[in-house]
């Protein structure tokens, strides 16, 4: 019951910020940022509970606590990296529109379309947190893989406007400043509801 009163309303409240790109107004911007504080409160709250619990009964939550440590440290990469890329670029200056065209697209994408040094570097990040993602997913449920499979694939086939492309340019469709902007912030949110998604199973078994 727990699980259900704090998870499932955080969940479906995350999820309906997905459709990303389609706002007109800078909202999203700041209704993101809520949403990841209130995943990042969240977190921390099930982690200390589940550590609690595992100090409890080590037995029985040790493989799952090397699991989660594990998830959260490669989460906590992709958030710091991201982090860090939005403080170079300074958030007030893309809402602001006070930075020269593609700056944020520079940062990474080359101008041949490949992947900076920057750019894979987050490509590695992802890959990571999607083979750990696989290796938890112990009981094999479709909740878990349908997310995985669908955020973190880097290696999959994505289409727009019926054209295959990469993950990379689908993530990053729009490269405005703007919304290079708003893809980073949809894809911390995205690690951030994995999180909790695999919190949930684990408090239901």
């Amino acid at each position: 019951m727990l699980f259900k009163k704090f998870f499932i309303p955080l969940f479906l409240f995350s999820f309906s910020l997905s459709a990303q790109h389609k706002y007109n107004t800078y909202t999203a911007h700041y209704s993101i940022e809520k949403a990841i504080k209130i995943s990042s409160d969240v977190i921390e709250g099930r982690t200390e509970f589940f550590e609690k619990q595992a100090e409890e009964k080590p037995l029985m939550f040790q493989k799952t606590k090397v699991m989660i440590g594990e998830l959260n440290r490669l989460s906590n990469n992709i958030t710091k990296y991201i982090e860090n890329t939005q403080e170079e670029v300074n958030r007030e200056q893309v809402l602001y529109d006070l930075l020269d065209k593609n700056h944020y697209k520079n940062l990474i994408f080359k101008e041949s379309g490949g992947l900076t040094i920057k750019g894979d570097s987050l490509r590695v990040k992802i890959d990571s947190l999607y083979i750990h993602s696989k290796r938890i997913n112990v009981h094999r449920l479709s909740q878990l893989e349908n997310f995985y499979e669908e955020h973190f694939k880097t290696n999959a086939d994505f289409y727009h406007n019926e054209d295959k492309i990469s993950y990379f340019d689908y993530l990053f469709y729009d490269k405005s400043n703007y919304g290079m902007m708003m893809a980073m912030n949809y894809l911390l949110l995205d690690v951030k509801t994995f999180q909790l998604l695999y919190y949930g199973t684990v408090m239901n078994y």
